[in-house]
């Protein structure tokens, strides 16, 4: 999905945010949350003598866990309300989400 180009009023200040956050910001943030999840594995089986890295290991893999959970569960949490308060998409900001 394309952001708009020209920025003539608010709404296209707002839908250009939207859509720069949408499309840049959580897939950075969800990619994150996974590569410390992983890290952590790795650390962790890679360090069998190592208690203090196999906990180190441990702890990467505990909060990419709770940071993969939070952000699905926002996403769903506002899908749910969007689906819930604006049906069939109506009145969202991006038009590339509306249904016709």
């Amino acid at each position: 999905m394309n952001c708009p180009d020209g920025i003539k009023s608010l709404t296209d200040l707002i839908n250009f945010f939207t859509c720069l956050i949408k499309n840049s910001v959580i897939p950075l943030l969800m990619t994150l949350a996974v590569a410390g999840f992983v890290y952590g594995i790795i650390k962790f089986f890679l360090n069998p003598d190592s208690e203090e890295k196999k906990k180190e290991g441990k702890s990467f893999m505990v909060w990419g866990l709770i940071a993969i959970f939070v952000m699905v569960s926002v996403w769903g949490l506002v899908g749910i309300l969007r689906n819930t308060f604006l049906p069939n998409n109506v009145g969202t900001f991006l038009p590339e989400m509306q249904t016709e």
